[in-house]
């Protein structure tokens, strides 16, 4: 369905635009799938965690994600349902199972994190096998985002969050970005 619906709109902009080139077309194309399945895969997950009354864990553990991944990488799954699925699980254990942990020694926040950090630094960016980076440049750039909004969220988590349930939901969405970012190779899809 949404397939169709990109093909769609990418022949109405190949009628009604100076696009003719099929590369340009097919980027068109790429770009709008992108764009529907990731609004789609939101207003299911915005659904799913409103009926479930953690919303405010979903939308904090979001906007730390895609704060973080957008620029770092990460796994992707080789179709629309298997991405919702993996989605899903990560923003269960974020906004679900995260919050209702007990509090842990500030130590291991504190190694948590170093880890985390880490990883991002080593490991950042890794992006889409679809969209390789052909700068070099531009992987310096994407590189310095992902360190900063890490660095930013950890401090942000670590010294200024005083909520254990928030603490939980930040320092475990940076952790599992971070173990995507070990656990992927070049071309590797989940």
């Amino acid at each position: 369905m949404i397939n169709r619906l990109a093909c769609t709109l990418t022949n109405y902009i190949r009628s009604n635009s100076d696009f003719t080139n099929s590369d340009d077309l097919e980027k068109i194309n790429y770009a709008i799938e992108t764009i529907l399945n990731e609004a789609f895969k939101i207003i299911i997950l915005l659904t799913l965690f409103s009926i479930l009354g953690k919303l405010r864990y979903f939308n904090f553990s979001m906007i730390i994600l895609l704060s973080i991944r957008i620029f770092s990488g990460g796994l992707h799954s080789k179709t629309f349902l298997g991405c919702l699925l993996w989605t899903t699980l990560l923003f269960i254990a974020t906004s679900i199972v995260a919050p209702i942990i007990p509090k842990i020694s500030i130590g291991i926040y504190y190694l948590i994190s170093l880890f985390n950090l880490s990883v991002i630094i080593t490991k950042s960016p890794y992006p889409n096998p679809y969209r390789p980076i052909k700068s070099k440049k531009r992987r310096q750039v994407l590189k310095v985002l992902a360190v900063f909004f890490a660095i930013f969220w950890t401090i942000v988590l670590l010294f200024f969050t005083n909520d254990i349930c928030y603490l939980n939901c930040g320092i475990f969405t940076i952790l599992l970005q971070s173990l995507q970012l070990l656990y992927v190779k070049k071309g590797v899809f989940i």
